[in-house]
């Protein structure tokens, strides 16, 4: 998909940038299910357990104010939202406003431009226009009434053109 303005300046003129568009969300079920496609010696439910498990320890660990770092994917750390304070002194938590958890990627996942694919998909007014257009096209198809062939003996054969001639 691609966006015709200059993210954050709409006023910079009519360019085109490309957005990304998912083709699906896989959620953990469907994630477990396809790891256990990969000859793994795991069934679903015991990858399923084992990441349910690991999400509740990384977010217990990072409330204890651990950084988590998971190998190749990469570090899991919180960051703060707040108001500021004058001075060290006058800071209190309470002007904590939010806590992120962000993460940081491993190297294998930081730069991806080299083995990712691309592929253009249009705008998404135009699928949205697209499938209207469908779905008006099989409507129209489907209130559409096969002709009478009660000429043809009621069956719809004929003689013309047959192998039997």
């Amino acid at each position: 998909m691609v966006r015709n303005e200059q993210p954050g300046d709409p006023k910079s003129g009519n360019k085109t940038y490309p957005v990304a568009q998912y083709v699906q969300n896989l959620d953990l079920d469907k994630i477990a299910e396809h790891m256990t496609s990969h000859d793994s010696k795991y069934n679903k439910g015991d990858i399923m357990a084992v990441a349910t498990q690991l999400t509740n320890c990384i977010r217990e660990q990072i409330l204890l104010g651990n950084r988590i770092t998971l190998g190749d994917l990469g570090t899991f750390y919180v960051s703060l939202v707040s108001d500021a304070a004058d001075n060290a002194e006058s800071f209190h938590a309470g002007m904590i406003k939010k806590v992120n958890v962000r993460w940081a990627p491993s190297v294998k996942f930081q730069d991806l431009r080299n083995v990712a694919t691309f592929q253009f998909v249009g705008t998404r007014e135009s699928q949205i226009a697209a499938r209207k257009a469908e779905r008006e096209r099989l409507n129209a198809l489907a209130t559409i009434k096969p002709e009478d062939n009660s000429g043809t003996g009621g069956n719809g054969d004929s003689d013309e053109g047959g192998l039997g001639d």
